[in-house]
């Protein structure tokens, strides 16, 4: 799943509306149109930053730890950078992430993989992309 699509998949599912305008990325011209209406209003909402060198790298697939960072934001969690996650490759996740998964974590939102593990470096699959919005929108709307 690529950082495009994922930030469809969640703009969509939290329904917010953008035009694709003002976009701050040196690589914008690589967000395709499809992708555009959803990255504007996730730029705007603080769910989505760019890279320190100012891209966004649209087709790069996501990281799972990437996919936590935007999750956490969106549901407004403002959590503690240096916090311990309570997963057994703790020392694996950076650092900007660690708040981010561990207030997932506590959420319910997240759970590890085999043998406790998050595996922040690995790309995410649909398969958990789905999941974790499921989860996000419950936790966001527990009503339903």
């Amino acid at each position: 799943m690529t950082r495009a699509e994922f930030t469809v998949m969640l703009v969509n599912a939290l329904k917010l509306e953008g035009d694709g305008a003002d976009l701050p990325f040196t690589d914008r011209d690589r967000i395709q149109a499809w992708a555009r209406r959803a990255v504007s209003p996730a730029v705007r909402s603080g769910i989505v930053r760019g890279y320190d060198d100012g891209t966004f790298r649209p087709d790069a697939y996501i990281t799972r730890a990437e996919m936590a960072v935007m999750v956490a934001a969106a549901l407004g969690f403002r959590p503690e950078a240096a916090t311990a996650t309570g997963f057994r490759d703790d020392a694996d996740i950076p650092a900007w992430a660690k708040g981010a998964v561990e207030a997932l974590r506590s959420a319910g939102v997240v759970a590890g993989k085999g043998e406790n593990r998050f595996d922040p470096h690995a790309s995410a699959t649909r398969a958990e992309a789905v999941k974790i919005l499921i989860q996000a929108l419950q936790h966001f709307n527990p009503a339903h």
